[in-house]
């Protein structure tokens, strides 16, 4: 992550107020489809439409041949992810949860999220994902300023992004989700300032917001290397982080992850699930798995997906996590968050020299006032989350 520096004064309050949820397991479903390729966007992903009803078949099988893996335990979270997951009709929708309860059985109040395209959301599909069950909304809005839109080839307008906020609301929606993007070339302090109002005066609980990367294989970062497209300055991110944390706070918005800001009682309970560790399989291709020993990915094809899933062949890849990538995924993980590492939990996970080695290892970063030390927790100052790939690297086993 690039080093850049940001505001540290609400920190320390907001560390004083600890969600009470008991995050279990989640499952998430990996939706393919999209209508056309964002400029920025390296996840998986067809702009194929031909195989929806042989993918909604072959979820359905994958269900059932992973049912024992998350048998007896406790589900809490499934989240509908893409992709672009509105792509789907209501009936296809439908379908798949339909088939997720009979085989999982989530508890009665879990949080079932999907993500949606604005220039999905028209007044009756929105009223109709609530009313199959979807209880938490997740808005790609990425930004509110029809320049920033055209350069990265979304499919909307600022307009129908204010529109299908609006619109999950009249549904019934009072957990909601938007996405914003920001370090987009040509931005400035005040379009950014502007797309921050136009989101915290909008019925939300929570913001993702992430920092622009050019990926590789993505057309933004083909055109860093032909210079079409240039980043945004460094200070000027800088200034574009430090506006983010302060009007935040303004609206009450606590930042409780690198990217994420929620209201209290309104964090995404998906995302806590992996960065608290606890276990969830991944459903679709390209889906991520865990539970706790292993890590498993399925192939990144959709027809390599279905051939395997219709002929019984391995679809996935696995990893089993030694020691010492254990203790690595933990660190990555746990800093994360406001909270940090528990001291006692990583002992207890780990032994005596493990837990002897991250306490010399912090000590370095302590007096750079890049970690801090409250007893039980051990956690990241906010200067320090835009260098944690540092600061994480520096904790890590020989």
């Amino acid at each position: 992550m690039l080093s850049r520096r940001w505001l540290n004064a609400p920190l320390k309050k907001q560390m004083q107020k600890k969600e009470e949820t008991d995050y279990s397991c989640g499952i998430y479903i990996h939706i393919p489809f999209c209508r056309q390729a964002c400029r920025y966007c390296d996840f998986y992903f067809t702009v194929s439409l031909q195989y929806v009803n042989e993918f909604i078949q072959a979820v359905g099988k994958e269900y059932i041949s992973r049912e024992k893996e998350l048998s007896g335990k406790p589900v809490s979270s499934i989240y509908f992810g893409g992709g672009t997951p509105s792509i789907l009709n209501i009936k296809q929708l439908a379908e798949l949860l339909v088939t997720l309860r009979k085989i999982y059985h989530p508890e009665s109040n879990a949080e079932i999220t999907i993500e949606v395209n604005p220039d999905d959301m028209d007044p009756v599909y929105a009223s109709e994902l609530f009313n199959i069950g979807f209880n938490r909304i997740s808005i790609g809005v990425q930004s509110f300023d029809n320049e920033d839109l055209n350069l990265m080839r979304r499919s909307h307008d600022s307009m129908q992004a204010v529109t299908a906020v609006q619109n999950a609301f009249k549904a019934g929606f009072r957990n909601i989700s938007i996405d914003l993007i920001y370090g987009i070339p040509g931005g400035t302090n005040q379009k950014w300032e502007k797309n921050l109002q136009m989101a915290f005066n909008m019925p939300i609980g929570h913001l993702s917001a992430y920092h622009l990367t050019y990926e590789p294989d993505t057309v933004f970062g083909h055109w860093i290397k032909q210079g079409r497209i240039r980043p945004v300055p460094e200070e000027e991110s800088l200034r574009h982080y430090q506006l983010l944390r302060e009007i935040a706070q303004d609206h009450q918005f606590l930042h409780y992850e690198i990217s994420n800001f929620g209201k209290n009682g309104y964090f995404s309970r998906h995302n806590m699930i992996y960065w608290k560790r606890k276990n969830y399989i991944g459903v679709g291709p390209s889906a991520h798995s865990f539970n706790g020993r292993e890590r498993r990915w399925n192939i990144s094809s959709l027809k390599r997906y279905l051939a395997a899933i219709d002929t019984g062949e391995i679809y996935y890849e696995t990893e089993k996590l030694g020691t010492r990538e254990h203790y690595h995924d933990y660190l990555i993980t746990a800093l994360r968050t406001r909270e940090g590492i528990n001291k006692s939990d990583l002992e207890s996970v780990f032994g005596r020299e493990i837990i002897d080695h991250f306490r010399n290892r912090t000590m370095k970063f302590i007096e750079n006032g890049q970690l801090v030390d409250e007893k039980e927790y051990v956690r990241m100052t906010p200067e320090s989350w835009f260098i944690s790939d540092y600061v994480i690297e520096g904790l890590f086993l020989e």
